[in-house]
């Protein structure tokens, strides 16, 4: 048996390898936002007061709702302004 050669151009190996690419992207950007969903409280101890000083009112993944009660980025459910989670990221 001989071992055949094949001949691709260096045209066509640059356009496959470009839609190989553009293609990886495209699944890169929307399999992430399947992906992410709200975690449960328990994940990130979640507790509906303060630690050290710190409360979900200060974080930057809060969004106050109404007085008191509000949603986050990050964990699932009504959330509480004066609670706190492992998540907490201050407000520059």
């Amino acid at each position: 048996m001989h071992a055949q050669s094949i001949h691709i151009s260096r045209r066509a190996a640059i356009v496959a390898t470009t839609g190989v690419l553009v293609r990886a992207a495209g699944v890169a950007l929307i399999v992430p936002m399947q992906v992410c969903a709200k975690a449960a409280k328990a994940d990130f101890f979640y507790q509906d007061k303060p630690k050290g000083g710190k409360t979900c009112a200060t974080c930057r993944l809060f969004v106050a709702v109404e007085t008191g009660k509000g949603t986050c980025a990050v964990v699932e459910g009504d959330i509480s302004e004066t609670g706190w989670c492992m998540a907490h990221s201050p407000r520059s």
